[in-house]
């Protein structure tokens, strides 16, 4: 639908030059720029944080879980071995090497009771570092070795566990690495816990239990996918609900937007209206102008948009259109229907009547800056005009591009001194006033507007005759009755 009016918009022919219908483009196009940059923003935003949180939870219930299982596992092979080894040997035992007939004894009981149940080798060392047994490497049994590592929390009560391969040599494992590579099929889970006998208070031995970790893994990899989807799918549904809670309040603002827009829009027709009514009640004091101020506004409307003014411009162009003329409601009805000469005097009334429009709509809010082209509408851009004497680029612009509409309507009309000058008089006398009461820029839009065919559509009825009284369209003085004197009275 925005993309159709989008299209509508810049293929209308309503005469508007191109540059002022690509502004109405991108005005349309921007005007939610701050509500999409807010929705695209949080999107990405609420994506990375969501991901990051998503990715951070995952790898630390999955460290938990690996933790847990592999102390979960070591105490369960602790628990196991030991009950069966503490009732096969005593304290006094362990403090020294096992040989001999004890050697052989123990060693078969290990074979034949632990070995089949998962374990590949089990070692008990002495408070001292002293290997008392090993169920692989007879030969190391009554060597010293440095207590350290992984054996050393063993020796004060704890369990320690380490991921080891089978072929490292039995002098690195002590202190070893934390993991090695290789598959899981193949590494051995090393469990290092305290030996206790029945009797005692002191660790006075060690037990090193190798297991094969397979089983420990497998079950900390079915975890950890459990664990990853189901994060996955939290995260998943809690950006999915984040994202639905914007797109609804993406779609609440839009038509917060769209009734506050038509609202907007009702409130301008009725200013509009208001200010027509006060336009015809200008006509209906003043017969001789009637219809000047709408045929006037459509001409700077025209103008204005091939001076690619905004659309904020353009109604406070219109809005000073219509209003333009209200301070002669403080003019005696007798100058304005005047058909000879003004007096000195009845000319300097007759420059009051901008100020006083200044004065009857300054203090109405949604008409301060119409009221600011009312008052210079009569100035001239060589600094000729009244009622303050400005010039150049100090008379607003939109007073500029009004003062050419104003003047062409009024040389084209009937008023009680004159009869109506020709479209083609009035085109030639403004074009050789630019540069003095217009200014040229303006000019300029207003003949490239004649050429199009703009000028016309808003100009008097047909059948106004021309006449050669529009010699100038200022009055020297106040003694003569020129354009300015004409203009002072629409």
């Amino acid at each position: 639908m925005r993309i159709r009016s989008a299209a509508m918009w810049l293929t209308r022919k309503d005469g508007l030059s191109v540059r002022a219908g690509l502004g109405n483009f991108w005005r349309w196009l921007t005007g939610y720029a701050l509500v999409w940059q807010f929705a695209v923003v949080f999107a990405a935003l609420s994506l990375v944080l969501v991901g990051a949180t998503g990715f951070g939870l995952s790898r630390y219930l999955a460290h938990s879980v690996r933790s847990g299982e592999t102390s979960d596992a070591a105490r369960q092979v602790q628990e196991r071995v030991s009950g069966q080894i503490t009732p096969r040997l005593s304290a006094e035992q362990v403090l020294a090497p096992l040989t001999g007939a004890a050697y052989t004894a123990f060693d078969q009981f290990v074979k034949e009771s632990i070995i089949p149940t998962g374990t590949q080798q089990v070692k008990i060392w002495r408070w001292d570092g002293t290997l008392i047994y090993d169920s692989s490497s007879p030969s190391q049994i009554g060597q010293v070795f440095p207590i350290s590592g992984e054996l050393a929390p063993a020796f004060g009560g704890d369990i320690a566990t380490r991921v080891v391969s089978p072929e490292e040599p039995a002098l690195s494992e002590v202190g070893g690495p934390e993991g090695v590579a290789g598959s899981n099929s193949q590494k051995l889970l090393a469990v290092y816990a305290p030996l206790t006998f029945e009797g005692t208070t002191n660790v006075t031995a060690a037990l090193e239990i190798r297991e094969l970790y397979a089983p420990v893994a497998a079950r900390i990899q079915s975890l950890e996918s459990t664990i990853y989807v189901g994060v996955a799918g939290a995260m998943g549904f809690l950006y999915a609900a984040l994202l639905l809670i914007v797109a609804r309040a993406f779609q609440t603002v839009g038509r917060n937007r769209r009734q506050l827009l038509r609202r907007s829009q009702e409130l301008k027709r009725s200013h509009d209206s208001l200010l027509q009514v006060l336009a015809v009640a200008l006509d209906l004091r003043d017969r001789a102008t009637r219809g000047h101020s709408l045929r006037a506004g459509r001409l700077a409307l025209a103008l204005g948009r091939e001076l690619g003014l905004s659309e904020d411009e353009l109604s406070y162009l219109e809005q000073a259109a219509m209003l333009h003329d209200v301070g002669q409601i403080g003019l005696p009805g007798e100058i304005l229907a005047k058909p000879s000469t003004l007096t000195r005097d009845e000319w300097e009334e007759v420059q009051k009547h901008p100020e006083l429009a200044y004065q009857a709509v300054r203090d109405v809010p949604f008409l301060r800056q119409a009221a600011e082209i009312m008052i210079a509408h009569h100035e001239r851009y060589d600094g000729g005009g009244y009622p303050l004497g400005l010039k150049g680029e100090k008379i607003p612009l939109a007073a500029r591009v009004f003062a050419v509409a104003d003047a062409y309507d009024a040389i084209t009309s009937d008023r009680p001194y004159r009869k109506a000058a020709s479209h083609t008089t009035a085109v030639d006398e403004i074009r050789r006033n630019a540069g003095t009461q217009f200014d040229p820029r303006v000019v300029e839009a207003f003949l490239a507007a004649d050429r199009k065919g703009l000028i016309r559509d808003a100009a008097p009825s047909e059948g106004q005759a021309e006449q050669a009284a529009v010699a100038h369209l200022v009055a020297p003085g106040p003694a003569l009755r020129g354009a300015e004197g004409e203009e002072a009275h629409t």
